[in-house]
């Protein structure tokens, strides 16, 4: 199945032309959103696999979608996937969780309006360098690394044309490691990988234009710290209530481990960690898929199971 650029649903045999290659992009449809949603509501799947990223794909939209629709998706729900895909709610849940995260600070676009030089006093407490990010985004998109205070209006404008809320992190000199998680009930997690930066830090020119990262899919690592990275990876998506996929972001340095992200809907090409990491722990991708699939479909049956008990309750009360 096929979305537009414009947020338009299309027939399916667009969705196969993309598919076969012969399209670079579904241009925009101009017709109302919701119109189209007659291609979704057609269709006869067994599961879908919301390979959507960012908003309206892994923000939980679609998975709320889903739900309405009454349709087995691969993935974690609609509230794990709106925490992880918002920063700040992110960080927020995995502290309360006793969880090591980077030190932060918020900022908003309005403070940054009406009180600019205490925004920038208040930062300075992170030292530099440091990271601002938008709250809701993904692919690095809007994200600077700032290296001193002269630095710091002009990054935190750029992140506001992305977002209204900034989240600005400490900047952690280390490197950069990766763990997939996979299942249902019993949440399983595969080995470290590591991603070596072709520039000054993983960017979205480095992810999709330059190709300069390198990526590691077996990090080598002092004694313990792959079980330690592996129970982390399992009690934070735990923490935001997932299920059925996700790819834990850390950062190492001297001082210790910190949990930078949680990923719900990771990269499933064939380079990419995810499926990597899971092939070297021997579940090659048909397989893998296979398992997501499965995953689905158990949890939709769930869910249907408790729609149930909550009518039946209902009718005992009533009855």
């Amino acid at each position: 199945m096929g979305i537009a650029q414009d947020g338009c649903w299309v027939h399916l045999d667009v969705g196969a032309q993309a598919l076969r290659g012969e399209l670079d992009a579904i241009p925009p449809r101009g017709e109302r959103v919701v119109a189209t949603l007659r291609h979704l509501l057609r269709v006869e799947v067994d599961a879908v696999f919301p390979i959507v990223h960012g908003t309206w794909g892994e923000d939980g939209t679609l998975q709320g979608l889903l739900e309405m629709a009454d349709l087995p998706y691969v993935g974690t729900g609609v509230a794990s996937s709106a925490v992880c895909m918002d920063k700040i709610l992110a960080k927020q849940v995995l502290a309360q969780a006793g969880l090591s995260v980077v030190d932060y600070e918020i900022v908003t676009g309005r403070e940054v309006q009406r009180a600019r030089d205490e925004v920038l006093g208040r930062l300075e407490r992170l030292g530099f360098p440091c990271f601002v990010k938008p709250a809701i985004g993904g692919s690095s998109v809007g994200v600077s690394k700032v290296l001193d205070r002269e630095s710091m209006l002009p990054a935190l404008e750029h992140g506001l044309r992305f977002d209204d809320r900034l989240l600005v992190e400490k900047g952690i000199e280390g490197r950069e490691l990766e763990c997939a998680v996979l299942g249902y009930g019993r949440l399983q997690a595969s080995g470290v990988g590591e991603i070596v930066p072709g520039k000054a830090f993983y960017d979205y020119a480095d992810k999709y234009i330059e190709d300069g990262a390198q990526l590691v899919h077996r990090a080598e690592l002092p004694e313990g710290v792959e079980a330690r990275i592996q129970e982390l990876s399992v009690a934070a998506v735990e923490a935001v209530g997932g299920w059925g996929m996700a790819r834990v972001d850390f950062l190492l340095d001297e001082q210790g481990l910190y949990i930078n992200e949680i990923n719900t809907l990771p990269g499933f090409t064939a380079i990419s960690m995810y499926p990597k990491l899971w092939e070297q722990a021997g579940l090659r991708t048909p397989e893998l898929v296979d398992r997501l699939v499965e995953v689905a479909r158990k949890r939709h049956a769930d869910r249907a199971g408790l729609d149930a008990g909550i009518k039946e309750w209902i009718r005992s009360l009533e009855g």
